[in-house]
């Protein structure tokens, strides 16, 4: 019998410190968003928001190791 070699992805959520860059009286406010790493969750935001990282969270639901 084979077994068929499965890829957990995991996800985290990550929380930025964000303004919006089209806004210039825009207060800092946080962004949060799912991804597998802080560059693919910074390429999701980055158009929108000027980020400063603030955390990043284990997803609910996965396995992390």
């Amino acid at each position: 019998m084979a077994t068929t070699p499965t890829t957990l992805r995991s996800e985290f959520t990550f929380h930025f410190l964000a303004v919006r860059r089209s806004d210039l009286n825009d207060r800092p406010h946080r962004e949060s968003i799912n991804a597998p790493d802080e560059a693919t969750a910074r390429r999701m935001l980055a158009r929108d928001f000027v980020l400063v990282f603030a955390a990043c969270i284990p997803s609910k639901g996965g396995k992390h190791e």
